[in-house]
């Protein structure tokens, strides 16, 4: 027997509760005959983890195996996740891993994928030699009848020789039995039956690649055609996870600012290693993906709000060593000119606020750059009057310089004019911001799934209890909408601010509906027949015409930050802060032009196996962002980050002098605290985002910059950081030299450090002070 089990996070657990198992494990793995395989904390959802959390999946795997096993896998191996976006090739390989294995793709509805072996390319060009077992399941028996459809399913025969058939009841964990064993001795050799032997995945994948080396290659995105439901169902787990994530960047980011790294005192090591694998387990693919009982996810979301209200103390600890004086912290890779909200009190009684709000806050426009600490009094500018926002008094009307967003009696957007461009954005005759509510009823599984079927009944959510205006201007326009349907209740605010050329809306609901999906639909004048959508570490463009059944299979799609159409010279991005599943659909206007329907899917009302999943509250945002040209230059990625990641307020003392006031930012306090705390590293160009800023996972007090290129173009490398560094060096994810990774050749010139990013190149340094 040579026994394979994924997951780190399993192997921690025996390490601490029962040693001497673990000590018998470690035993195992020295004869060769307990195979640690995977590489990663847990088989998580690739879908929905962010891109620095698969990272982290494959650091604190492969560290765990390295440390206590002694190796390190060579192979991904997540049978049973529910689909695989076209940037995971790459963290891959920059995690000291080319092969991969799952088997899921075999329950495709509608297309059989056309390769069991092959190179499977991601957006970057980055290859990896992957292998569909074509026995068709993870938990195979060594029966004749699933042996011979395993020789005769093979799509590589006669080209390859060569298949891996996972055995065991390997769902679940229990493993292979004795009798199964008998079952192998017998089949082993047997006239009429394919060969078999039990040996390693690495084993495997050494004479796979070795005998088929110019095996076929499939570029992009690995689309599963069903379980589509998984990219919705729970939403309070998809939320919390979202926002562990961002809270994750935050506080390391401002950790790394204000106390160094982990040579230095004040870095919380311990804490943050132990959130991050919290974080990691909860996204194992029945978790994030919605498809738990009950149970599970209750415990998830409380679990997701004990994490957050530590990480948000951690936060404030280092924002507090960054600021003596009321200051604002922007965390995301982008700089910042937009309205802010803070409380009176922290501008001072000597300043005259533009806009005081209903809740006693008032509102101030600030500039603050990009992973950097400003105070409030050098941050703030005057509002130019012309970029005012103004409501009307009955809610029907709010406009800005940019956007003028009118609404009709039912409270639905029945015009949205882009002033800049001269453009409407709605279809001829069509209404946006429009909620739909569609039977869902899944043939098989009921959280994982959302059927095609479901598009052909809808109720279009037109009735309305009450239209609001909240707030009037000059900096923030709010006008709310509230509405109830059968056994539930919405409110959708519909918020404008000065200067921007966002439209949001923050959605409340109060939800109690079984069966039905909810989704909010934007009708748009846009001729296109593709839709790209953020992944991890870059962008994907797939088309949303229905020519082949491969395209027609792809009706609900997983995007993270925002999705975009466009045609040429213009565009609209459609942007969220805790949502995943997307679709887009060609339409036509009533004088039969083509235009393009564009949803957003809010909430999935499954009943097995939670009878009760997503009952009651939900609040978040999406946001339309119009734009002119690309959506690279128009700054859309940008756009994504600022909404999930809004500029921090740290309190402090009030202001000594008005704000507004041209103020020369002081490099440290009389009492030596830092009042405008610079950038830890800043990128010199809008494509190059930096993801992560951390300390050395090896206690070296190095520095780790996590860049991408998010473009999907070839752009300089341009970093500045707040103290020059001694030596700068590229590294794989582990942070050690890999030659097997892309070169990036680096010139440091002071504090300043050049190179050159190829199309979605990912680029971890590692910076020596």
């Amino acid at each position: 027997l040579i026994f394979g089990c994924s997951q780190a996070a399993q192997y921690e657990w025996m390490l601490d509760g029962y040693p001497s198992i673990f000590e018998g494990i470690r035993e195992r793995v020295a004869d060769g005959r307990w195979v640690p395989v995977g590489g990663m904390w847990v088989e998580p959802d690739t879908n929905l983890a962010g891109g620095e959390a698969l990272v982290r999946q494959i650091t604190h795997g492969q560290r765990f195996f390295q440390e206590h096993l002694g190796r390190r896998s060579t192979e991904v191996w997540i049978p049973d996740v529910f689909g695989y976006p076209a940037s995971l090739p790459q963290i891959m390989r920059l995690g000291g891993i080319d092969r991969f294995l799952t088997q899921k793709m075999s329950w495709n509805k509608t297309n059989a994928f056309p390769h069991h072996s092959f190179w499977w390319e991601g957006i970057d060009g980055s290859t990896v030699f992957t292998h569909f077992p074509p026995i068709d399941s993870y938990n195979a028996l060594f029966m004749p009848m699933m042996l011979n459809h395993a020789v005769e399913n093979f799509t590589e025969k006669g080209r390859a020789t060569r298949s891996l058939m996972p055995f065991g009841f390997g769902d679940g964990g229990g493993g292979p039995n004795r009798q199964m064993l008998n079952q192998f001795r017998r089949v082993r050799d047997l006239e009429g039956l394919p060969r078999v032997e039990i040996e390693s995945a690495h084993d495997f994948f050494d004479a796979a690649i070795a005998e088929y080396p110019d095996a076929p290659r499939w570029v992009g995105e690995l689309y599963f055609e069903t379980h589509r439901g998984t990219f919705t169902s729970q939403a309070k787990t998809k939320a919390g996870n979202r926002r562990s994530e961002l809270l994750l960047r935050e506080a390391e980011l401002w950790c790394v600012a204000a106390y160094g790294t982990t040579t230095d005192a004040g870095y919380p090591t311990a804490d943050l290693d132990r959130i991050w694998k919290t974080v990691l387990l909860h996204q194992f693919h029945d978790i994030l993906p919605g498809s738990s009982i009950g149970w599970v996810h209750r415990e998830a979301e409380a679990t997701y709000t004990e994490l957050a209200e530590r990480l948000e103390t951690i936060i404030a600890g280092a924002l507090r060593e960054l600021a003596a004086d009321v200051s604002l912290a922007n965390a995301a890779p982008h700089d910042r000119d937009e309205v802010i909200v803070v409380r009176a009190d922290e501008v001072g009684a000597d300043w005259v606020p533009d806009q005081t709000l209903a809740d006693g806050r008032v509102a101030v426009r600030a500039q603050v750059p990009a992973m950097a600490v400003a105070t409030l009094r050098s941050a703030a500018r005057p509002v130019e009057r012309e970029a005012a926002v103004v409501v009307d008094p009955l809610g029907r009307v709010i406009e800005n310089a940019h956007l003028q967003v009118r609404l009709d009696d039912a409270g639905l957007i029945t015009s949205i004019f882009d002033r800049d461009h001269e453009r409407e954005l709605l279809a001829p005759g069509e209404r946006g911001n429009l909620l739909q509510l569609h039977p869902d009823l899944p043939n098989e599984y009921d959280a994982w799934d959302l059927d095609d079927f479901y598009r052909r009944q809808v109720t279009d959510l037109i009735e309305v209890d009450a239209i609001t205006v909240d707030e009037a201007g000059p900096l923030i326009g709010r006008i709310s909408v509230t509405r109830s349907f059968r056994s539930s209740r919405v409110t959708q605010t519909i918020e404008l601010r000065a200067g921007s050329r966002r439209l949001d809306v923050h959605a409340a609901i109060d939800w109690h509906e079984r069966d039905h999906v909810l989704k909010v639909a934007f009708p748009l004048d846009i001729h296109t027949d593709h839709l790209t959508r953020e992944i991890q570490f870059g962008h994907l463009a797939t088309a949303i015409h229905t020519n082949t059944s491969w395209d027609a299979a792809r009706f609900e799609v997983c995007a993270h930050r925002w999705v975009d159409v466009s045609e040429p010279g213009y565009g609209v991005a459609l942007l969220n802060d805790a949502k995943y599943g997307h679709d887009a659909t060609r339409t036509r206007t009533a004088d039969d032009r083509p235009s393009t329907a564009l949803r957003l899917t809010l909430l999935k009302g499954a009943q097995y196996p939670d009878p009760h999943a997503d009952e009651g509250l939900h609040a978040f945002t999406y946001a339309l962002l119009p734009h002119g040209g690309d959506l690279r230059e128009a700054g859309v990625i940008a756009e994504g980050y600022r909404l999930n990641l809004p500029i921090r307020v740290i309190p402090g003392l009030a202001p000594t002098e008005p704000v507004g006031e041209a103020v020369a930012p002081a490099t440290v306090s009389p009492a030596g605290s830092p009042i405008d705390s610079p950038a830890v590293v800043a990128s010199g160009h809008d494509a190059v985002v930096v993801e992560a800023v951390k300390p050395a996972d090896d206690g070296s007090g190095d520095l780790i910059v996590r860049v991408y290129e998010s473009w999907g173009g070839r752009v300089p490398l341009l970093l500045t950081f707040a103290r020059p560094p001694q030596t700068v060096t590229i590294t794989d994810f582990l942070e050690e030299p890999n030659a097997t990774i892309p070169v990036v050749p680096l010139t440091v010139d002071g504090s300043r450090v050049a190179g050159e990013l190829h199309p979605f190149q990912i680029a971890t340094l590692r910076v020596t002070f």
